[in-house]
């Protein structure tokens, strides 16, 4: 059972993510809702909820924004949204997560984004045109992060295992 621990994007910008990944990844769009990540593939289920938990009640709630189009590499590898966090919270959260991580994925630093463009669902050619048209995108969409969202990949489709608001207190 795959695992994932995200930041469900909200409306309108999930909307408006959603109608990229719909155009240029619907086999994306189709099995999973706009987020951002966190955690890309738990190892551990049975630390999820405690460390979960407590990631939430350590953050207050923030906002981020979604600014330009960049890619893993090349394009096959990945098509996202630049998450514009100067003050570091969303890397913050996911310290707090991270050895929820697949040493796999946190072999190379953690970068916030939202993926528009899959690897898994689209051809190379497709990734391609793909980037033709995102290169130079600039989302400029701000996203209220307020609650952490733990995954579950129940082929063919991602579904919500629980959700956890951010509840704790902004010092500054």
């Amino acid at each position: 059972m795959r695992r994932a621990v995200v930041v469900t994007l909200g409306a309108p910008v999930a909307a408006d993510v959603d109608a990229i990944r719909r155009r240029l990844d619907p086999g994306m769009a189709a099995r999973i809702e706009p987020h951002l990540t966190l955690i890309h593939d738990v190892v551990d289920h049975d630390q999820v909820e405690p460390l979960v938990g407590a990631a939430a009640e350590a953050t207050a709630p923030f906002t981020v924004r979604l600014t330009g189009a960049a890619h893993w590499g090349r394009p096959i590898h990945g098509i996202y949204l630049v998450v514009d966090d100067p003050a570091g919270h969303t890397a913050a959260l996911h310290g707090r997560l991270a050895e929820l991580e697949d040493p796999a994925w946190s072999r190379g630093s953690f970068r916030p984004h939202v993926t528009v463009v899959h690897g898994r669902t689209v051809t190379a050619d497709a990734a391609h045109a793909a980037w033709l048209a995102l290169d130079g995108f600039h989302a400029g969409w701000d996203v209220v992060v307020d609650a952490i969202d733990v995954l579950e990949l129940v082929e063919p489709r991602w579904r919500l295992v629980g959700r956890v608001p951010l509840t704790g207190r902004d010092e500054g």
